[in-house]
């Protein structure tokens, strides 16, 4: 089977998609929970998780509808944050069984790898 350039887009929109509407609808309590790890203030909590939601579901859309060497790049930008900050204020995630952050690594090789060979349009 071979594998194109919009099946490997499609595959991050799905993740993308799914990593925005999930949580909210199904783990509200622990994701506030997480966060509140990071020592923000709590009236920041919810605003700042929908927040993050929100431009997991705008990425998800943005590669749908036009993908770009920028949207690449602030994808890869996001994934290096996300991973720092669940790194420094959630380390047992390093040593989880299903190692979310080490599969950070091949999403940042795909987005890496999409925005230095884009194809764009127009």
């Amino acid at each position: 089977m071979k594998v194109s350039r919009r099946m490997v887009e499609l595959s991050l929109a799905a993740l993308w998609l799914w990593s925005g509407l999930q949580p909210p609808l199904t783990v509200w309590s622990e994701s506030i929970a997480m966060l509140a790890r990071l020592g923000l203030p709590q009236a920041a909590l919810a605003p700042l998780f929908l927040l993050s939601c929100a431009l997991d579901v705008a990425y998800a859309v943005w590669i749908v509808w036009r993908p770009s060497a920028l949207g690449w790049r602030l994808q890869a930008l996001t994934v290096l944050f996300y991973s720092a900050a669940v790194a420094v204020a959630l380390p047992e995630n390093w040593l989880h069984p299903f190692a979310p952050l080490v599969k950070n690594l091949p999403i940042l090789a795909m987005l890496l790898w999409l925005g230095a060979n884009r194809e764009e349009k127009s």
